[in-house]
């Protein structure tokens, strides 16, 4: 269709040029001229810092088809392309650019993109050749604007190498953790391990090129985007803490999340060997007692849970894996099959193998003479304590409890007054670093007073800043903390398809909260609390009006409701709901 109307508007153009030559009067289409070029800068020191932004714009006048008689109109239109080259008289390579308007800007990456493409020099000043041409057909010479020069400093720009930036749940960015994902074949997916420290841990994934990638806002937890206007938001991992393999497919801006909740080693023993992840180094290490030095081949399995598009983030909606490992080109790599692997034992007698996927180019198992500490996971008990959020008063009377197993998690909220001096966890009624779990490393910048890690010892988390309602998360196995504040309000599901939630206020009563709840038919899903309208944070029914604390975004247990009129009342530090009929 464009074809043919290029063609009728030629067939037109010449039918009044021959009509008029009847009457003597001539019709012509006036050839472009050059307009000026005018560029921003004649000097650009590229950087990865300065790949989002504007480094170089150029302006020209419109182009427009002309016409002898302005009583006839044309629907010609002229097309601009921006050209450049790193020679002046443009006959090497040549970049070009359509544009439909009068201008044109680029940032500091697409230009350096540019740039490298045409063979300029890294890190040198290049002479960059910029001019606009315009035509109003294929088949019509361009005509050409002045040659404007800019002086241009390139940076290499690596596509293999993806860096992995931590961020806050604010979207805040934390700085660069020196972990990477790499893209063997530099095409915009990355891969990699990544040793996750603490629940819910926040990341964005930079480029080469300066394109910093994150969630695609309201389009699910695994889709992403590099548009910062795009509700970018930070890329999160579920609540389980610990080892990752982690895909980032920039080409069809998804990503995905493999847990790896276990490895064991055969080859080494008459029964495998399991191996435990060594946070503190990033490793998966063993104690074994071998026979006799020499080469042993071995095999490295085990499980995991794969969370991607289709499940989300949230807990429990992992899918089950096979995990196994193969040797390609001396390097550690995910199989389907556990392939052989070779070792050097380097002596009869106590041993520890340790298990190293930290760098991707260079994975690696290996063993080294002599046993290790293994880590120990802690106890399992009903509740622990939590310790200077009663004022100054150090009393073993704040207890959270066991809700989740597997992961030695506990949960609870408490009124908090909080101690100037700071606070900490015990999982015994006793003082001593035995029992004491305290602020994390105080070389990690992710430590606040609301979420970081854990250690025996240590010195407490710093204060909380305000009184109030507080919910507290703990994993003695992932030695991770979270602290949430409560609002002024909690919100009650009726239970009903496409119910939405009720909001309920605080009464007299501490953790206490009341709402009037009217069902014109039985509950369909029974009741149930959250403590946020976004659904996350819920309580189900407990057995006998206790209500048991679920954690985020999960499925539970309703509770029952036959029609009528109720009071609500629901206490989220004691753990209890009451249902009082209306009668009217």
């Amino acid at each position: 269709m464009k074809t043919l109307n290029k063609i009728l508007l030629t067939l037109a153009s010449i039918l009044a040029l021959m009509s008029c030559e009847k009457d003597g009067e001539k019709i012509y289409l006036q050839s472009l001229g050059s307009d000026e070029l005018i560029a921003t800068t004649d000097k650009v020191v590229l950087s990865v810092e300065t790949s989002q932004k504007v480094v170089l714009s150029f302006a020209w006048k419109g182009q427009d088809v002309q016409i002898s008689d302005t009583t006839v109109g044309t629907a010609a239109k002229a097309k601009n392309y921006m050209e450049v080259s790193l020679s002046e008289d443009f006959s090497g390579q040549i970049y070009k650019d359509e544009t439909t308007s009068n201008s044109i800007a680029y940032k500091g990456g697409e230009l350096n993109s540019i740039v490298n493409g045409l063979g300029a020099k890294v890190g040198e000043a290049n002479n960059v050749f910029f001019r606009l041409g315009s035509a109003t057909g294929e088949n019509i010479p361009y005509a050409y604007s002045n040659v404007v020069k800019v002086a241009v400093t390139p940076y290499v720009m690596d596509m293999n190498t993806g860096i992995v930036v931590e961020a806050t749940d604010q979207n805040e960015v934390v700085g660069e953790t020196g972990v990477i994902l790499y893209s063997s074949e530099a095409n915009g997916i990355y891969s990699g391990f990544m040793f996750i420290p603490y629940g819910w841990y926040h990341y964005f994934l930079k480029e080469g090129n300066g394109l910093m990638w994150g969630t695609a806002g309201d389009e699910g937890a695994f889709h992403i985007t590099s548009d910062a206007g795009n509700n970018r938001q930070n890329m999160w991992f579920p609540g389980t803490t610990g080892c990752y393999y982690v895909n980032v497919n920039t080409k069809e801006a998804t990503w995905d999340a493999l847990y790896i909740s276990s490895l064991a080693i055969s080859g080494l023993s008459e029964e495998p060997i399991n191996l435990t992840l060594d946070k503190e180094n990033n490793l998966w290490i063993a104690s074994f007692t071998a026979t006799e030095a020499g080469e042993k081949v071995i095999t490295i399995s085990g499980n995991g849970d794969r969370w991607n598009v289709e499940t989300g983030t949230n807990d429990g909606a992992g899918i089950p894996v096979n995990v196994a490992f193969a040797n390609e080109n001396n390097n550690l790599v995910l199989a389907d099959n556990a392939g052989n692997i070779s070792v050097t034992i380097p002596e009869a007698g106590e041993c520890t193998i340790k298990l190293d996927l930290i760098n991707p180019n260079d994975r690696k198992v290996y063993v080294e003479a002599g046993g290790t500490d293994i880590p120990e996971e802690p106890e399992v008990k009903e509740y622990i304590y939590v310790m200077g959020i009663d004022s100054d008063k150090y009393e073993f009377n704040n207890k959270i409890y066991l809700f989740n197993e597997d992961n030695i998690e506990y949960a609870g909220i408490r009124n908090v007054v909080p101690s100037q001096w700071g606070y900490y966890f015990f999982n015994a009624d006793a003082w001593g670093n035995d029992s004491e779990y305290k602020y994390g490393k105080s070389d990690n910048t992710a430590n606040t007073n609301t979420n970081g890690e854990l250690l025996k010892g240590g010195t407490e988390i710093p204060a909380l800043t305000e009184n109030g309602l507080y919910l507290f998360e703990v994993s003695l196995k992932n030695l991770t903390y979270k602290t949430t504040k409560i609002g002024d309000k909690i919100y009650l599901y009726n239970g009903m398809t496409n119910g939405g939630l009720i909001a309920m206020t605080p009464t007299d009563i501490a953790g206490e909260f009341s709402t009037v709840l009217e069902l014109s038919s039985d509950s369909e899903w029974g009741m149930k609390f959250y403590l946020f309208d976004d659904w996350s944070y819920n309580f189900v029914d407990g057995g006998e009006n206790k209500l048991y604390y679920n954690g985020t975004n999960k499925d539970g247990n309703g509770i029952a409701v036959k029609a009528g009129k109720y009071t609500v009342k629901a206490n989220i530090i004691e753990k209890t709901y009451s249902i009082e009929p209306i009668k009217e």
